[in-house]
């Protein structure tokens, strides 16, 4: 375990995605420096999720070529990360499975109204939070549903050494383009302290780390996604995909997330959506 605090900066992964009318041409993730790589044949190590299991992920197309992921808190309102929100039209696919094609079920939207955190540092990614407006409320069904928001409480839990899952469509190859359908994969959560032996300074309380042991991470396409605990029914967002370290999505190094429980009067403040006491 390292313990010198790295000089870091920020890098736009792109990568060929395969053809299809949805299918973005570039993806972005900010990467940090990190460790030295570990080679693993999978990036995110994860496995491919079902129609319909994280009927809260968005897919979110930038400008019509780069693309991020992002989740409904209610159905008007997507969360993603600021960084994806740097573009000017977003297209947004919600229910959806494959990228190349339609689902029934599924809806895509474009949207040019966005807010974006006024303190977002793109050179230490705090606070790195944006929210995405639908032109009309989204129609729920069986594929489309909102992810649940921690609730306003004194002292927020820090949701250590729990298990949560990350979904997305991004890179599961180090030269590979997005996927056509999504994966996830189920990460722990370590403390601030522990994270911020890999990464310095950047690793700030309104951050949240999840161990990169076994290469299991985030990759270029995931970022703006949710890092969801996964209650039963239903889903408890905890984190925002952020960075990964700029040495490879399985350098081992921890995965980065903007951390919900920071973010809760932000939300309420730019959406309206009441957030549980």
């Amino acid at each position: 375990m390292m313990s010198l605090v790295f000089i870091f900066g920020l890098l736009a992964g792109a990568a060929q995605a395969a053809s299809g009318d949805l299918m973005p041409s570039n993806v972005y993730m900010p990467l940090v420096v990190g460790a030295p790589k570990v080679l693993t044949p999978k990036i995110v190590n994860g496995y491919p999720a079902s129609r319909g299991q994280f009927p809260h992920q968005a897919a979110v197309t930038i400008d019509g070529s780069s693309f991020c992921g992002g989740s409904l808190i209610s159905e008007t309102y997507v969360l993603t990360a600021a960084h994806c929100a740097q573009g000017s039209q977003f297209q947004i696919l919600l229910g959806g499975h494959s990228l190349s094609s339609s689902d029934d079920g599924s809806a895509t939207v474009l949207t040019s109204s966005k807010t974006v955190h006024s303190d977002y540092n793109s050179q230490n990614l705090q606070n790195d939070v944006a929210v995405l407006r639908l032109p009309n409320p989204v129609a729920l069904n069986e594929y489309i549903k909102l992810v649940n928001l921690p609730s306003l409480s004194p002292t927020p839990s820090t949701y250590e050494g729990e298990s949560a899952v990350v979904s997305g469509w991004g890179k599961t190859s180090e030269n590979g383009g997005v996927s056509n359908t999504p994966n996830f994969v189920d990460v722990d959560i370590i403390s601030n302290d522990v994270c911020s032996s890999y990464y310095g300074s950047i690793i700030a309380p309104s951050t949240i780390c999840a161990s990169g042991s076994g290469g299991k991470s985030t990759c270029n396409g995931d970022s703006g996604g949710a890092l969801v605990l996964n209650n039963g029914d239903s889903y408890l967002q905890i984190g925002v995909v952020s960075f990964v370290s700029s040495l490879g999505c399985a350098s081992g190094y921890p995965s980065g997330y903007a951390r919900v429980t920071s973010f809760l009067n932000w939300i309420s403040d730019n959406t309206g959506i009441k957030i549980d006491e």
